[in-house]
């Protein structure tokens, strides 16, 4: 596969939402042909992308899509934060992962000309919270985020084509994502650290997470789990510096952890915890981050430029 120098066919599930749309335009101005697997089509929206109309929990007719595609992403599933974790929240945050990825594997492996890449999206939350750094050969945790990641790529182990697991840290974006509301506090005055303030941040600006991503694709030498993180993970009181700079407010009303834990019950872990994630395999490989440090990448989004290439 090179798709840097030959036009190529990349099918994305779940090209719809935030990671999709981004991958997209960004294989698009490349000059490949990008598809979309759409359960509605109502979400048609990018110039140049073919949308197909799926169902993530059978295969079918538009399997036919995926044959000789050079490419499938999967980026299916529920965003993580909003909701209380119910029960009922978190079988509907399991089935919207895993029911996509064990179609597209089974469909994969029903193909008489299969792609020839399947990416799976999931995240560091594979590796539980703690102190230590964590990089693709480190073994998993045993809180929520880990079993769903668990869960989340289980399926892929049975692909009969080469396979990445894209373990994304918390992508940055001016306007999409989780940044808009880390930052709210800070743009109301009322920023500063989260609970201890001494978990840490695995992070990536929306940019360098499209061009890994793309990245991987290229490379055949580049299989199993690949972390889509920055180089340098961070302090949640690194963070809070970092933020009230690049908005020009204070950073000295501390949010005590068991107040989160009142406020977000068993979901406040995504901010009072966190993992030292880093981005090994993408390093060794030499991939070369345009945004590897995270004060200069709050500037970069906070202005406004360069976010889409």
């Amino acid at each position: 596969m090179h798709m840097s120098n030959n036009t190529s066919k990349v099918v994305i599930a779940g090209g719809s939402g935030f990671l999709g749309r981004y991958l997209a335009a960004l294989l698009r101005h490349d000059g490949h042909d990008v598809v979309s697997l759409s359960r509605t089509r109502s979400d048609v929206t990018q110039t140049g992308v073919q949308y197909v109309r799926w169902d993530p929990t059978a295969v079918g007719d538009w399997t036919a899509v995926l044959e000789h595609a050079d490419a499938v992403v999967n980026l299916c599933g529920e965003t993580i934060s909003g909701k209380r974790w119910t029960d009922a929240r978190k079988a509907d945050l399991l089935e919207s992962r895993c029911t996509p990825s064990q179609t597209l594997v089974t469909a994969i492996n029903g193909m008489t000309n299969p792609p020839s890449v399947y990416l799976q999206a999931s995240g560091v939350g594979y590796y539980g919270t703690g102190e230590g750094v964590v990089s693709e050969n480190s073994s998993p945790g045993d809180d929520f985020l880990a079993r769903l990641a668990g869960r989340w790529e289980a399926p892929v182990a049975d692909v009969g084509v080469r396979s990445v697991l894209l373990r994304f840290g918390v992508v940055l974006h001016a306007t999409e994502g989780a940044l808009p509301m880390m930052l709210l506090p800070f743009r109301v005055f009322m920023g500063g650290t989260l609970a201890t303030g001494r978990q840490w941040l695995s992070w990536i600006h929306i940019l360098d997470a499209v061009r890994a991503m793309s990245f991987v694709m290229e490379r055949s030498d580049i299989e199993g789990p690949v972390n889509i993180t920055a180089p340098e993970p961070v302090r949640n009181k690194t963070f809070a510096t970092f933020a009230g700079a690049a908005l020009n407010r204070p950073t000295f009303l501390p949010t005590p952890g068991f107040i989160l834990h009142w406020l977000l019950g068993e979901q406040a872990i995504l901010v009072t915890e966190g993992q030292q994630a880093h981005p090994t395999i993408l390093t060794q490989r030499g991939f070369v981050f345009r945004f590897p440090k995270l004060d200069k990448t709050l500037e970069n989004l906070l202005t406004g430029s360069g976010t889409d290439r």
